[in-house]
């Protein structure tokens, strides 16, 4: 699981709903053969740790900021962990990959070279090549529209207001457990239904 959580512009207690989600996440998980990478954006990319069994994770941290390079972000993180896999050999390599991007802001500090069709053929080509499966939450904005823009399924993308980080930590959870339990084959069904898309909104 690939988690990349942007840091820009959440306030304080948002932020802190959103590690306090991500650590229950973990905690309700930890029985689970799950890998772990975590990094953090706002104007600059900064990965938190790679391959760590969850069982392992410890606390998530968040800094709050005022940048968005969402893209170049998540290229780079795509990347890394392109390489990181193609390293191994074949028989460790995992089965299943998560790409998770969250996010409470829009695309406003990218290089110029990390276009949206850049990031739009990583995604495409990990999806339909490696079948990675890649989750969009976005706070206050049209995640669906936006993940789209990237090249994200919409039943793969879901907005969610900045209260309810909490909740889109506790459903993104059930993906994870579903993941693991869903044959290589099934993967790309995983996505946000809508009673995940009401728990967001109530």
């Amino acid at each position: 699981m690939n988690i990349l959580v942007d840091s820009s512009g959440s306030m304080k207690s948002i932020a802190s709903d959103m590690v306090g989600g991500l650590n229950t996440l973990v905690d309700e998980n930890r029985e689970l053969n799950v890998l772990v990478t975590y990094s953090i954006f706002s104007e600059h990319y900064q990965p938190i740790f790679a391959d760590k069994p969850i069982k392992d994770v410890e606390q998530f941290i968040l800094r709050p900021t005022r940048r968005t390079a969402l893209i170049e972000s998540a290229c780079k993180m795509i990347d890394e962990v392109e390489e990181r896999l193609a390293a191994k050999p074949e028989n460790e390599r995992p089965e299943k990959v998560m790409f998770v991007i969250i996010t409470d802001g829009l695309e406003n500090s990218s290089a110029p070279e990390y276009t949206k069709e850049r990031l739009l053929e990583k995604i495409r080509e990990q999806t339909e090549v490696h079948n990675w499966v890649f989750l969009y939450l976005g706070a206050d904005q049209d995640a669906i529209a936006v993940a789209k823009s990237y090249g994200i399924a919409a039943d793969k993308a879901v907005n969610y207001e900045r209260e309810a980080a909490g909740m889109a930590s506790s459903i993104l959870s059930g993906k994870v457990r579903k993941m693991t339990h869903s044959a290589p084959s099934a993967v790309q069904d995983i996505g946000f239904n809508e009673e995940d898309r009401k728990k967001l909104k109530d």
